[in-house]
């Protein structure tokens, strides 16, 4: 399956869609086990997102074959020196420890500009010495955007990315980024494929700062309408159907939700059909952007 459990909710009360806000851990415990016995086995948080490792580590049963991907903290400054080495040292032993686990599937650069710094190659050479002592299988960026994507391959040899891509955000797919990526080998990680939920929320009930796009939102859900589809199987079955994309992160914050992405696991559709839907202003594609 394609699917990733993202957990940002495990420790934040995240997304703009969101109603039920942090996810409790009684909660969290049952998701993470009708996801493990659904085929989930991966699993992307971050040490920046609240306890949710915490929540992670204290959650999953230890027999279970999890494979975990994190990012780093966000360096702060204009430059890399020896004191950021240490900090990143520091947090993947954070997130060693937090996590419970000895070896991470992945290891991600949370902020991808703290590498173009000067000095930014010392933070990536640090993690390939995580990569082969042992502590990480694949090292990789988040990135926002085909610009950095560009510089990273430009300048590193990466295992992984995450990146936004949606039924509105075809950016990547249109500027032939996803296709370099697969050129070097890059394992393709999907996020923001609901955009926190605004896709799946009825136009009526969006806030006003996106009306500039309402006509979009609601072309998008006639068009689910049309196929007799859900707004989560449309959105869903739109990026499971790129086929450079290897997984897919799908927060949720109820286990009722979770059950929804598994019943929409194999909806497929042809993605050459459906690009009258996307967006190009940045200001609605990138949460940070957003003034609400």
């Amino acid at each position: 399956m394609k699917i990733i459990l993202g957990a940002a909710q495990f420790g934040l009360d995240y997304g703009i869609s969101n109603m039920h806000g942090k996810t409790t851990i009684q909660e969290a415990k049952k998701i993470l086990q009708y996801a493990y016995s659904n085929d989930i086995e991966m699993i992307d948080t971050a040490i920046q997102y609240g306890n949710s490792e915490n929540v992670i580590g204290h959650s999953i049963d230890k027999g279970d074959n999890w494979k975990i991907v994190t990012k780093t903290i966000n360096f702060s400054g204009d430059c890399i020196n020896q004191g950021h080495i240490k900090q990143l040292k520091d947090s993947l032993n954070k997130s060693l420890l937090n996590l419970g686990e000895s070896n991470l599937y992945g290891l991600l650069i949370h902020s991808c500009d703290n590498i173009f710094l000067p000095g930014g190659e010392r933070l990536f050479k640090t993690m390939e010495a995580m990569k082969d002592e042992g502590f990480i299988n694949k090292i990789g960026v988040s990135v926002y955007s085909s610009e950095q994507i560009n510089r990273v391959l430009d300048n590193y040899a990466i295992d992984l990315i995450q990146l936004p891509i949606s039924i509105l955000d075809q950016r990547l797919i249109n500027d032939g980024s996803l296709a370099r990526l697969k050129e070097h080998n890059v394992e393709i990680h999907a996020r923001s494929v609901f955009l926190q939920g605004l896709i799946l929320m009825q136009p009526n009930n969006v806030h006003p700062w996106f009306s500039a796009i309402s006509g979009e939102l609601n072309d998008f859900h006639m068009e689910a309408a049309r196929r007799n589809m859900t707004a989560l199987q449309l959105a869903l079955g739109f990026v499971q159907s790129i086929k450079e994309i290897d997984r897919i992160v799908v927060g949720v914050s109820t286990l009722e939700q979770l059950y929804e992405i598994i019943d929409a696991k194999l909806v497929r559709v042809d993605i050459n059909n459906l690009s009258n839907l996307a967006i190009n202003n940045p200001k609605f594609l990138n949460p940070s952007n957003w003034k609400i």
